[in-house]
């Protein structure tokens, strides 16, 4: 059914030039994969942001973020993904309509109002920052939220994702998140950072951790307290079924998936 449907939105595409993100499991949220391969969205504190101009992110190799605006986190990366699923069953570029209630309710939050402000706070930031993304076929500039109206009030938002974004999805370049499996992890921003970037690894590769310092966008100078802080991460990812097991050995970061992390379809 999700492939028909990816199919039908294609030769929609072909023939009346009407994009759409591509379609993924109930359960999952999708995301590009240059955005969980880089430092873009940080394992910090809201306290800890910084304020970057045209700064160099660390990212995998073969692809470049080059970021403008306030350091964004994994609290940011829950709220985008949540609202890009919202998107994805309407053409790019077309308004989203929503209550604050229900998108805090979508993500696992309560509804007060310290949690309507971060929301806002969120939807703030990635309508303000500048992102410049480089992979091997495409580049795509320009914020992660094109423009947003609140009704103050209701609490009802109208919102709009950049349709240009649809080519970071691109070639399937991109990753199917368990979406209970991080609100599981909520509050947990390295478990929620290597789950990320994890997750768009069917088979992971050794890393190292000074790699992992610089992808998760950490500022730990303490070399012997990342390792032990990435150890307890982990240890979450295998209590949640996300790994079958991990370890680090002369700095060489080892995990392994679990089979039930990787469904057939995305």
């Amino acid at each position: 059914e999700i492939i028909e449907c990816n199919r039908k939105k294609e030769e929609e595409r072909l023939e009346t030039g009407v994009i759409y993100l591509s379609t993924w499991r109930e359960d999952r949220r999708g995301s590009p994969n240059s955005f969980l391969r880089s430092a873009l969205f940080a394992a910090i504190q809201g306290k800890d942001r910084a304020d970057f101009k045209k700064a160099e992110l660390f990212s995998q190799q073969g692809i470049t973020i080059t970021y403008t605006g306030q350091q964004l986190n994994q609290e940011d990366m829950t709220v985008w993904l949540a609202l890009v699923n919202l998107m994805k069953k309407d053409p790019l570029g077309t308004e989203c309509q929503f209550t604050g209630n229900e998108i805090l309710k979508h993500i696992g939050l309560s509804t007060g109002g310290r949690e309507h402000e971060r929301l806002n706070d969120a939807i703030l930031r990635m309508t303000a920052c500048a992102v410049v993304v480089r992979t091997n076929r495409h580049t795509y500039g320009g914020s992660l939220i094109h423009n947003f109206v609140i009704d103050e009030h209701t609490k009802h938002y109208k919102l709009t994702l950049n349709r240009h974004l649809v080519k970071l999805f691109d070639d399937s370049d991109w990753t199917a998140i368990d979406w209970e499996q991080r609100k599981q992890l909520k509050h947990k921003p390295l478990c929620l950072k290597l789950h990320n970037y994890y997750s768009s690894h069917e088979k992971p590769l050794p890393v190292s951790l000074e790699f992992l310092l610089n992808i998760t966008g950490s500022t730990n100078s303490q070399k012997a307290d990342f390792k032990r802080k990435v150890e307890a991460a982990l240890e979450e990812l295998v209590k949640i079924d996300f790994l079958k097991g991990s370890s680090i050995e002369r700095n060489l970061v080892n995990v392994e998936r679990s089979k039930s992390s990787m469904p057939k379809l995305k």
